[in-house]
């Protein structure tokens, strides 16, 4: 009887282990192999980061494959400046105020949202989106502009005992929310790392702030204004190190750049020039802003 029991419990327990078995083939077989739904493992395979060659390189960003991609998206560090209309850098003696500090003068992009049209086989295609763009021009001295004059004014800065004042910061940041219209070529738009591509267009603008911003060396301080002929023509007082002034100071309310961006891989460069004019016509010096720089990282 005992052993009648004992062959019973055996072949019960060889029963329920296959009975697992079929049922965990069962489950695996309605799974794709990275895990997810035999329903969905068509949608899924049409992403990079499911594919056999996911590198890790590519996340969290998985783009769609073998769909056309621009480079718009992402976060951009570029040497921003202006030049005059004959590309000089060399301003007019009557603007001494515009003279600046290129290597100081730093513009950072933040394009969050793009929008992609292919045009011809995945290889060259349309690219649009939105971005934000903050741009800074240092000056070199110590010019303080005025806001709301007629057309731009800047003054020198005496203290109570006539000497000119040495700011450890003098500059204008001005932001804009941009609207990219891009033409691009692209080897590869399967792969982004191993792709060379080149674009061209125009990025238009709107400027949704500005100001200018000094750091002084002393604080509650009495300063003064004074014109190119050594007049004092105002003062105001200094209460903090920092002062930040927010105002349009002329500038155009509007932009549009030529665009051109090439890169390979990682290294992606990008270089805008102003085709309209930085402050307002007959409201400031002609000159026409130009950014170069690199995107830190894209999407």
């Amino acid at each position: 009887m005992k052993n009648f029991l004992k062959l019973s419990g055996i072949i019960f327990l060889l029963l329920a282990l296959s009975a697992t078995s079929e049922a965990q083939e069962t489950r695996k077989s309605h799974f794709h192999k990275h895990g997810w739904p035999g329903s969905d493992s068509t949608r899924m395979y049409e992403f990079s980061c499911a594919m056999d060659n996911f590198s890790i390189s590519d996340f969290p960003f998985c783009k769609n494959k073998k769909k056309y991609n621009g480079h718009w998206a992402g976060i951009e560090l570029g040497i921003s400046g202006y030049v005059t209309p004959d590309f000089n850098m060399n301003f007019d003696p009557a603007n001494p105020y515009m003279n600046m500090n290129t290597a100081r003068s730093l513009t950072v992009n933040i394009n969050p949202f793009e929008l992609n049209v292919n045009l011809y086989k995945n290889h060259f295609g349309f690219t649009t989106g939105l971005g934000f763009q903050i741009s800074n021009y240092y000056f070199t001295d110590n010019y303080v502009m005025l806001k709301d004059s007629a057309a731009i004014v800047a003054y020198k800065v005496q203290d109570g005992q006539g000497n000119y004042v040495n700011m450890k910061v003098n500059k204008m940041v001005v932001s804009y929310l941009n609207l990219p219209l891009f033409f691009e070529y692209q080897t590869n738009p399967y792969r982004r790392l191993s792709s060379f591509h080149v674009s061209i267009g125009v990025v238009a603008g709107v400027r949704i702030g500005s100001y200018t911003k000094q750091i002084y060396n002393n604080k509650e301080e009495t300063y003064f204004l004074v014109d190119d002929k050594g007049n004092k023509v105002a003062t105001y007082d200094v209460e903090h190190y920092m002062v930040r002034d927010r105002g349009a100071y002329h500038l155009n309310p509007f932009k549009l750049d030529a665009a051109f961006r090439v890169g390979w891989s990682h290294l992606n460069l990008f270089a805008n020039y102003s085709l309209t004019q930085m402050f307002q016509k007959n409201q400031g010096p002609e000159l026409y802003p130009f950014t170069v720089g690199i995107t830190l990282l894209g999407w």
